[in-house]
């Protein structure tokens, strides 16, 4: 059981997409820039670093910077939790010292990638990471991209961890998150991970969520969270609807669903983040068309629902 008051991390939660300049460097002011959008729209939680946040192709330093800018600019208004997974251990704890030093609320970490390791390596990277920082840890198991899927032994020798907060869980089937929430408890966070089943993953036992495509439509996450919270959930199925529509459309072109995020965002709110870092595709044309569409469905959803 957590050490933890783990109450305030129940919220809607941000995957914030990284900035780039058209050198591509890190864009600090539009780090600023969107993090205080995000604020202002009334988001009180982000994830940095992490898929979206296109966190395994910055380099350390870079990572600590995007952090470090994120929490000082917004760190007093919202919690920020910070993905530290490396492929190595000992750049993942580097990261996490670095969280806990600059006041993020938490860390979370995948397990090692590339390398196709058992459950004893991966815990002691986990629990590596979570000596390294005296902060809430949420476990990251996103089998898709690091093809290592979390199993009820490996969570259950976690969940002895006093730092282990919660998990952020991306893995296909919803009724993983009943097993994490039924297991871990009361007091134990569970983060809905795939976007398009925010409303299924909430019944079924997460708290919360953490998403890349609520950034191009943080109302109707926000409203999503409200109407479940309230008990209304014919009404919520119908954003959910509404916002599947959205990310469906989002994902039909050429392009990098990050990329996508990020032109949305140029087209709705004037917020230039720049492109996405290679080997991630760049937009192409046809996929500007499609991210006008899209952002088109997003202000008339905010419209109708919001």
């Amino acid at each position: 059981m957590s050490k933890f008051d783990v109450s305030k991390f129940k919220h809607v939660t941000v995957a914030l997409n990284t900035p780039f300049t058209s050198d591509g460097s890190v864009d600090v002011n539009a780090v600023k820039a969107v993090s205080r959008y995000f604020r202002d729209k009334g988001i009180k939680q982000m994830y940095v670093c992490g898929s979206t946040g296109e966190g395994f192709l910055l380099d350390t330093e870079e990572r600590k910077l995007v952090a470090e800018t994120v929490v000082n600019e917004v760190g007093q208004d919202m919690n920020i939790i910070v993905h530290v997974g490396c492929p190595d251990t000992r750049h993942s704890c580097e990261l996490a010292a670095h969280a806990e030093k600059i006041g993020a609320a938490a860390t979370s970490a995948v397990p090692c990638v590339y390398y196709h390791l058992g459950e004893e390596s991966v815990y002691r990277h986990w629990t590596a990471i979570t000596e390294a920082a005296d902060l809430p840890f949420f476990i990251y198991n996103i089998p898709q991209l690091t093809s290592f899927n979390l199993s009820m032994n490996l969570f259950n020798r976690m969940l002895e961890n006093p730092r282990v907060a919660g998990i952020k869980c991306s893995s296909d089937p919803a009724q993983d998150i009943l097993r994490f929430k039924q297991a871990g408890g009361k007091d134990f966070i569970v983060f809905n991970g795939p976007d398009e089943q925010f409303i299924s993953g909430r019944v079924i036992g997460a708290e919360a969520g953490i998403g890349g495509t609520y950034g191009v439509m943080p109302e109707l996450f926000l409203k999503m969270d409200e109407l479940v919270k309230a008990g209304k959930m014919e009404e919520a199925m119908k954003v959910q609807y509404a916002a599947n529509d959205i990310i469906y459309k989002m994902c039909s072109g050429h392009g990098n669903m990050y990329g996508m995020i990020k032109e949305m965002l140029r087209i709705n709110e004037s917020l230039d983040l720049g492109g996405v870092r290679e080997p991630l595709p760049q937009l192409i044309e046809s996929d500007l068309a499609i991210a006008q569409d899209a952002a088109r469905m997003v202000k008339e959803a905010v419209a109708a629902y919001c």
